[in-house]
């Protein structure tokens, strides 16, 4: 297979950056589809330290072509900022993906502040450019490669959504950035088609995960999108058979910001020292990380939304601190034991989760090369997880750089 797609299954922040960034050297293609600068992957390379928002990991690699496809939001602001260390001819935008302006980031403040039902957004404008989009009054990024053009639609937008915005300050803060990425505005669909029929390798990355789909995740405490490989053909613009192996993300525990259910969340001392251990503060906002069991009912639903047919389990060095490790097997709902995840985000903030418990291995493990290195029972906890998920595990990421990526042997 010449196409991979990699997708959280969790709540995002599974360690996708990582696992991407070591694999996309591998292909010639690297294709985000979705979300906006709301999410974060932060990547190594040459001794530099990147913390990706807008821009496909592949960036970082000379020889790799970047596809900002179709499905997202793209912020001009942030997309200049960020793509100053890099090359631009390494990046083709699509024309059709929609733009988000800085009145989207106001619209998006304004709304958490004034709403009854919070949900905890990153404030970026991704959900107010999404609504945009679906109230057919948005604007693609084909428009920039006519000035006079797009410049009527901002001034129409604007009025539509009755914001307070300069629109020739804007433009003229933008110009010059506007005009030296229209040259690789196109039409990726089309590109990305190409290098398909040539054999070329093509791995697509999303953001979030799939507990925050817009359909299939904790509604309405989600994103506004559908970070699932079932929207790649849709999101690039690509026939469905292309999107075929998908490796899933899932950390060794369970991590979410901002509001919504989050039934194995745990507190206190134990959750501020794998907090603290494991760095769970939001690439994007800084935001401390609700920290959770790892929980195999949601694993299970998400899995059956995707279809992945690997896993990589990351940052399972960070449970080297804790003396016992519980699994989430199934909720006690209404009286009843059940391994579904209940659609009305009250009803699942109301289950009780029901565990297993493992013993902890309580020693390092960042040192270790294979599978069979490591502790009896950091593998048994391993085999745990794949037992209930039914999914062969690839890779084990047992630190956080680079080379601390443990590739799994069909024997192990």
């Amino acid at each position: 297979m010449n196409t991979l797609s990699i997708v959280g299954l969790q709540f995002g922040d599974e360690g996708k950056g990582k696992i991407t960034d070591s694999l996309s050297h591998q292909f010639d293609y690297v294709v985000r589809y979705q979300g906006g600068h709301n999410a974060g992957h932060t990547v190594y390379a040459n001794g530099q330290k990147y913390v990706l928002h807008v821009l496909p990991t592949g960036i970082v690699h000379p020889h790799t072509m970047n596809i900002l496809g179709t499905g997202m939001v793209i912020s001009l602001d942030a997309l200049q900022k960020e793509i100053q260390p890099f090359n631009l001819s390494q990046i083709r935008i699509s024309d059709r993906a929609h733009l988000l302006f800085p009145f989207h980031q106001q619209i998006d403040a304004q709304s958490e502040q004034t709403t009854s039902q919070k949900i905890g957004t990153t404030q970026k404008g991704i959900g107010p450019a999404y609504q945009t989009k679906t109230s057919r009054i948005g604007i693609r990024a084909g428009s920039l490669k006519d000035l006079s053009r797009f410049k009527v639609e901002l001034t129409q937008l604007k009025n539509t959504l009755g914001v307070q915005f300069d629109v020739d300050a804007y433009l003229e803060q933008m110009k010059a950035f506007i005009a030296s990425i229209v040259p690789y505005i196109t039409d990726t669909s089309y590109e990305v088609y190409q290098a398909y029929q040539q054999g070329k390798r093509i791995l697509f990355e999303g953001a979030q995960g799939v507990m925050l789909d817009l359909d299939h995740g904790t509604y309405p405490y989600v994103t506004s999108s559908h970070p699932t490989p079932s929207s790649i053909p849709v999101d690039v613009g690509l026939p469905p058979a292309f999107v075929r192996d998908a490796l899933g993300i899932v950390k060794a525990y369970t991590t979410r910001v901002g509001e919504g259910p989050f039934p194995t969340e745990i507190f206190g001392e134990d959750a501020d020292k794998i907090r603290k251990t494991g760095n769970e503060y939001g690439s994007t906002t800084g935001r401390p990380r609700r920290i959770g069991h790892l929980d195999v009912v949601m694993l299970q639903h998400a899995i059956r939304m995707t279809g992945v047919n690997q896993l990589a389990i990351t940052l399972l060095d960070v449970l080297s601190i804790v003396d016992t490790i519980k699994i989430c097997v199934a909720y006690e709902w209404n009286g009843q034991r059940t391994t579904l995840v209940p659609s009305h985000a009250q009803d699942l903030a109301n289950v009780k989760p029901i565990y297993e418990t493992l013993p902890g291995w309580k020693t390092p493990i960042q040192d270790c090369k294979s599978f069979s290195d490591l502790p009896k029972e950091a593998q048994d906890y391993l085999h745990r997880i794949q037992q209930h998920l039914g999914v062969p595990i690839r890779f084990i990421s047992n630190g956080p750089k680079r080379e601390q990526l443990i590739e799994r042997g069909h024997h192990d």
